[in-house]
């Protein structure tokens, strides 16, 4: 297994924003097609994310300049990807824009967090052929760094009850379960069916 020289950073360069577009569609491929863009391809959830990642709240993972995952970090001023109609509009057209747009706010105000004295990460992704190294490890631990730099008390985040490798390193890192909410109907088709919602209370 290749070791790598992990990087965390706040910066990145145009390429590597296209790549962080790229990684984020094919960690959640399903849920792009069916709950949250409704796209037909790689191709339309790429064009669509690349304008609509807040990239200014993310922390990144690299190595030599390629990137191995990243994280969205959500304070309660603006959201790490916000689907914004002008973008829908240049890939999906008119019609396909609105109905997306109504369709992705719906979503948002039934998921919507209420931050305060709280940092929540919404993604955390890491490359297929990263992991095993402790890059989710070290996202999570450069998360909770910035998050005391900033006083907060705690920081949250959801998970899928499929993915239970994600929820066990979770866990290593401190997080604990605090709800676990069921989605079946809106979310069955998406390959889940209950979202885990878990905290980490940090001493500041």
């Amino acid at each position: 297994m290749a070791k790598f020289n992990i990087e965390i950073t706040k910066s990145i360069n145009e390429d590597q924003k296209t790549e962080v577009a790229k990684l984020f569609y094919s960690a959640f491929e399903k849920k792009f097609s069916t709950l949250w863009l409704f796209a037909k391809n790689e191709t339309q959830a790429v064009a669509v994310l690349r304008e609509c990642i807040n990239y200014k709240k993310g922390l990144y993972a690299l190595s030599e300049n390629s990137l191995l995952g990243f994280i969205g970090l959500e304070t309660g001023d603006g959201l790490f990807v916000n689907f914004k109609f002008s973008s829908l509009s240049k890939v999906f057209g008119l019609f396909g824009a609105t109905w997306r747009f109504l369709a992705y706010g719906i979503y948002r105000l039934l998921h919507n967090n209420r931050i305060e004295h709280e940092v929540h990460i919404d993604p955390i992704v890491v490359s297929s052929n990263a992991r095993g190294m402790g890059v989710g490890t070290k996202l999570l631990n450069a998360t909770i760094d910035f998050a005391r730099s900033i006083n907060r008390k705690c920081v949250f985040l959801e998970v899928v009850d499929t993915n239970s490798n994600a929820q066990k390193l979770y866990e290593r890192v401190g997080f604990a379960v605090v709800d676990v909410e069921d989605t079946s109907l809106f979310t069955s088709n998406s390959g889940f069916s209950k979202v885990i919602h878990m905290r980490k209370i940090l001493a500041i």
